[in-house]
């Protein structure tokens, strides 16, 4: 009987994280596929309203509004590039994930800091450097 006990605690217990990933998951694939489809609606239902992009440039950093500076995206074709999830860590109601986006010639490393808020996870961060081929 204990070992039924424990084995349903440590189900509760492991089962939040998977279901966090999850969520997280959601949370990035909307900023991906919105960036990556010039769909600004659905990239907006990645960012908290607050969001903050840190932009490093000549050496200065500047920091701007995240839903802001999205929607000046222009409509288009979709974006040919391979958007990757590479780590995502998890501490109760904060995470930090790295993606890798890449296109034929460029690749953008991003790292997003996300908040868990009203049971649901918005970036709240967004940094990145943009390498070239």
């Amino acid at each position: 009987m204990k070992a039924i006990i424990l084995g349903v605690f440590m189900l509760f217990i492991t089962n939040p994280a998977k279901t966090d990933k999850e969520a997280i998951t959601t949370t990035l694939n909307y900023y991906m596929n919105g960036s990556m489809n010039r769909d600004f609606n659905t990239l907006k239902k990645a960012f908290h309203e607050d969001a903050i992009m840190t932009i490093l440039r000549e050496g200065k950093l500047q920091q701007v509004n995240a839903r802001e500076f999205f929607s000046k995206m222009k409509p288009g074709e979709p974006l040919k590039r391979t958007n990757t999830i590479v780590s995502i860590d998890v501490a109760v109601d904060t995470a930090i994930a790295r993606l890798k986006i890449e296109d034929d010639t460029k690749i953008f490393h991003d790292f997003m800091t996300l908040q868990k808020m009203n049971g649901r996870w918005y970036i709240v961060n967004k940094s990145f450097h943009r390498e070239q081929k």
